[in-house]
């Protein structure tokens, strides 16, 4: 059986991750692998904060077991074999009724919803809700023909998401432990988050958890929800501890975590093959540079680029910090590869590959031919030497130095989003 939600939080509290957590401890059933968490479209203008569904595959334990997380002192187990139930309205029901008492549904952006299914649908429903706008009218029509159980309220927007969960095929994952405190996290200094942070780091595996350029502990969110803090990792293993080590070694204490599988860091929502841009949706591609960058008030830069024969304006916004380093390096006829979300007819940058760099020469005084001075200008297309009073009427040019030899540019921990992979070298041959 697997149940999936969306849609239960809202702008100013709540999270569907700790729903989840609460309908699998109340179910008291086992999950197999692990619960899994698929952020979809950063872009949607309606989406409440990270626009995560949650998905699990749920039923009775019937091989190894491990814990996964915990609620309330009541263990979470993963089972590497699990048996099916046959009351799909009952737990739907169950379930249901969790969702009713913890989702922000006086939110008008919070319209939950949620499905009960025995087999996963194909996977071009997650890559259409990562990628594109789904209407709630197409995800209705689907969960219909295929026979699920579902349960929604008010327009029940959360039925996309979460039949985009189901569909995750997961080729690509990373993790990530969540640490609850319900229904508030206790306030903790900054100096005590850089500190769990970096211990967060320290484990095998774990990655964007910890911006020491910027000296942010990016593990820890907003304290409007019963988040404390989560970590991310490519290793599911190593970081079962880390819930106990943070209460042995600080003055922490949680009601829950849980252990998830996730689409984060993945680069699944760029598009690759594409013959035009979209509104809203996210793109990886190759462009030449048409225009040198230009700043406004705020710190946000733009420049022009040319792909398939038109050009457009990209943008790199101020919270993306150090990537802005881009604009001292990048010239006219530089052939980029860039990664980013078409919004309101720009670019919105995420990161940026400078696959071949442009030769640019600069205009200079020429050399006098007869005593090897630097000739002085005598008005336009006129050089003078002042040393011998040789006459030339050409300049001379030379090869710009270009400045970083660095070739890729990607926001900090502090300013990526959920879904962005830290850009690698070969991302510049694909």
């Amino acid at each position: 059986m697997l149940i999936a939600l969306d849609d239960t939080d809202g702008s100013d509290g709540g999270c569907t991750t700790h729903l989840m957590l609460r309908i699998l401890s109340f179910l008291d059933l086992d999950v197999k692998g692990y619960p899994r968490l698929v952020r979809l479209n950063p872009n949607i203008p309606f989406k409440t904060r990270g626009n995560a569904a949650l998905c699990a595959e749920i039923g009775r334990p019937s091989g190894t077991r491990t814990k996964i997380g915990e609620y309330m002192g009541k263990p979470i187990f993963s089972s590497s074999i699990i048996d099916d139930i046959q009351d799909y309205e009952q737990i739907a029901d169950a379930a249901w009724d969790i969702v009713l008492q913890e989702a922000n549904l006086s939110d008008e952006k919070t319209n939950p919803g949620m499905i009960i299914a025995k087999d996963k649908p194909d996977s071009d429903q997650y890559f259409a809700a990562l990628r594109s706008v789904v209407s709630i009218e197409d995800a209705l029509r689907r969960i219909k023909e295929r026979g699920m159980v579902y349960r929604f309220a008010k327009n029940g927007r959360g039925l996309i998401g979460a039949l985009s969960a189901l569909s995750w095929p997961a080729e690509k994952s990373t993790y990530e432990m969540i640490i609850y405190s319900f229904p508030r996290p206790q306030h903790i200094p900054k100096d005590m988050q850089r500190e769990i942070a970096i211990l967060a780091n320290s484990f095998p595996g774990t990655f964007n958890n910890y911006d020491g350029e910027n000296r942010h502990a990016a593990i820890f969110p907003s304290p409007r929800t019963p988040v404390l803090c989560g970590v991310r990792t490519t290793d599911p293993t190593a970081i079962l501890e880390f819930p106990t080590q943070i209460t042995s070694g600080f003055p922490i204490r949680f009601t829950g975590y849980m252990l998830y599988q996730t689409n984060q860091a993945t680069d699944d929502h760029y598009q690759k093959s594409f013959e035009r841009f979209e509104d809203l949706s996210s793109y990886a591609f190759n462009a030449i540079v048409t225009s040198y960058p230009v700043a406004i008030r705020g710190g946000h830069w733009f420049f022009n680029f040319l792909y398939m024969g038109r050009e457009y304006k990209a943008a790199i916004f101020e919270p993306s910090k150090g990537m802005r380093l881009l604009v001292r390096d990048i010239e006219i006829g530089d052939y980029v590869r860039i990664f980013g979300s078409f919004m309101d007819g720009k670019m919105n940058i995420e990161k940026v590959s400078i696959i071949e760099k442009s030769r640019v020469f600069v205009r200079s005084n020429p050399v006098c031919v007869k005593c090897g001075a630097r000739m002085q200008n005598n008005g336009k297309n006129s050089f003078r030497c002042t040393s011998c009073s040789n006459h030339s009427a050409y300049p001379a040019y030379k090869e710009k130095k270009r400045y970083s030899e660095k070739k890729h540019y990607e926001a900090p921990v502090a300013g990526r989003r959920h879904l962005v992979a830290s850009i690698q070298e070969e991302a510049s041959s694909q």
